[in-house]
């Protein structure tokens, strides 16, 4: 840049600066602006920054180039890491406390280091205006490295009021660990949060229970890998429906692999989300009826628009396939399941679905 040039554009307003420097993300600003002189680098000291990795020559130009030259960390309002070894050299020099300001947290490929004390986990109590926190666990050595982790989070959160401002709480396990049951055991909360979404991979449906009283606020819900039964509850914690309805802004419910919850759980979660729009109940292994579906959804769902059930039955199952053909007769004679266009196909296991406007 030429100096004659230079010295007409640093004549700019600060606000002026900070506009301009709102078109670029971290990398390209710091590389296009950072030394140019003494006024504009106090300006960058100054503006709002979202730090966001999205391959590895970025995070070795950061540390290179970018690292030392940071002044206040305080300034960070996003930041996304998407590789273990980034993550754990990242904090090594930078303390997840400090970031005081942050508004969104996002991990990917979080590597669980075996610390029975939570000391990185524990630094979520500084992080006070934290709206988005998500988490994606690599357990390469074995499930169990982030279950105890989950357990922690989702407790600092629902019971000891971590990340007060919390609107999105998104927290899975990458891999093929994502195939091993990693459920975390939760306690009964009474404490209200501000979260609209919640996705975990795997839960109970008694510890999905025992989140109600901090869901007021919800709008989506996601098991996106498997909601389990509780074949061995919790001994600490009696298996008791709450009472009331626990979930009127929640909108979306999105819930995986439903095998062996029955039919009367599902009922028990649609009473509590009459506003419910979108349902999504994907490996469902009880035998469909129609008729249960459509007095289920009329009375407890009325506003429902968008609906999708798969369900999956023995390959000999003569009962299950019945059922099927039942499904698909009902479905075309009935007018709650045609004014809605109603689809019902069979590709291996049954699926029925409709969006209804």
């Amino acid at each position: 840049m030429s100096d004659i040039l230079l010295s007409v554009i640093e004549l700019l307003c600060v606000e002026l600066w900070q506009e301009i420097f709102e078109y670029f993300n971290f990398h390209d600003l710091w590389y296009s602006f950072r030394g140019l002189n003494s006024r504009i680098d106090a300006i960058m000291d100054q503006i709002i920054l979202h730090i966001d990795f999205k391959n590895g020559d970025d995070y070795s130009y950061f540390e290179k180039n970018i690292l030392l030259s940071v002044k206040n960390i305080a300034n960070v309002r996003s930041l996304k890491l998407r590789r273990t070894n980034e993550i754990k050299h990242f904090f090594l020099i930078y303390s997840l406390s400090s970031f005081t300001q942050l508004r969104l947290l996002s991990l990917t490929l979080k590597y669980s280091f075996n610390d029975k004390l939570f000391r990185f986990w524990n630094q979520l109590s500084s992080l006070k205006n934290l709206r988005r926190l998500e988490i994606k666990f690599w357990g390469i050595t074995g499930p169990n490295n982030c279950i105890q982790e989950k357990e922690y989070i989702i407790r600092s959160i629902f019971n000891k009021d971590y990340c007060p401002l919390l609107e999105s709480l998104i927290i899975s396990t990458c891999g093929r660990q994502k195939q091993i049951p990693t459920i975390p055991l939760l306690i009964r909360t009474s404490r209200s949060t501000n979260l609209k979404r919640l996705f975990i991979d795997s839960l109970t449906f008694n510890d999905l229970i025992k989140l109600f009283p901090a869901l007021a606020n919800l709008q989506t819900c996601c098991i996106d890998y498997k909601l389990y039964a509780d074949d061995q509850p919790d001994p600490r914690e009696p298996q008791i429906l709450t009472t009331g309805l626990m979930l009127p802004k929640c909108i979306q419910l999105n819930l995986r692999s439903v095998n062996v919850i029955m039919f009367e759980q599902i009922e028990y979660l649609l009473q509590q989300t009459p506003n419910l729009k979108e349902l999504f109940l994907s490996g469902w292994y009880h035998i469909p009826n129609a008729k249960k579906w459509e007095l289920l959804l009329s009375i407890q769902c009325p506003k429902l628009i968008k609906f999708y059930l798969s369900c999956r039955g023995g390959a000999y199952n003569a009962d299950f396939y019945q059922a099927i053909d039942d499904f698909a007769e009902e479905c075309n004679i009935t007018p709650y399941w045609l004014t809605r266009h109603t689809i019902t196909e069979m590709y291996g296991y049954f699926r029925c679905r409709f969006e209804y406007y």
